[in-house]
């Protein structure tokens, strides 16, 4: 038993194979062509709107990259500043405890100054008194008083040239 097709049964379905092709085409494939098409078109849409958000990130990331150069360059710059100005007050610093070691200097050396005058006018009356007291006793006598304000002057006058020599 082969199964061969007769002759009619097979126009008959070439014929209906021809009208469902047709009916399709006529009713059934617009719709799916419009739906595929629109589908295209969504499809399409996205992938463009995905390319304008990269390109928006791209640009975003590249704002963000000048922001944080610039941040870091005003960093630098603030810490920059912070040097110099710790630089400049350390400068300043070291001047003011300078003047004031050299100030410090000037007076210790007027007081050294003072006591100095001090300690010779406090010798000079003590070799007076030691010279009045020698005098007295080698003369063997008391002196008048105008004789002694003179012998007090010259032995000061003595001293004080040797208190500058």
């Amino acid at each position: 038993m082969t199964l061969t097709p007769e002759l009619n049964q097979l126009i008959y379905s070439i014929l209906a194979f021809l009208v469902m092709v047709f009916i399709l085409g006529k009713f059934a494939f617009p719709p799916i062509m419009d739906m595929l098409k629109k589908r295209e078109e969504t499809i399409r849409g996205a992938i463009d709107e995905a390319e304008k958000t990269r390109e928006e990130a791209n640009r975003l990331m590249e704002e963000y990259k000048a922001q944080m150069a610039e941040a870091r360059k005003e960093a630098q710059e603030t810490i920059e500043k912070g040097k110099q100005l710790g630089e400049s007050m350390k400068a300043e610093i070291a001047a003011k405890a300078s003047e004031e070691a050299r100030l410090t200097i000037e007076r210790a050396q007027e007081e050294i100054e003072r006591e100095k005058e001090r300690a010779i006018a406090d010798l000079q009356a003590q070799v007076a008194q030691l010279t009045i007291l020698a005098s007295s006793k080698v003369i063997q006598k008391s002196l008048d008083e105008k004789s002694h304000i003179k012998l007090v002057e010259d032995a000061i006058a003595e001293v004080s040239g040797l208190g500058k020599a």
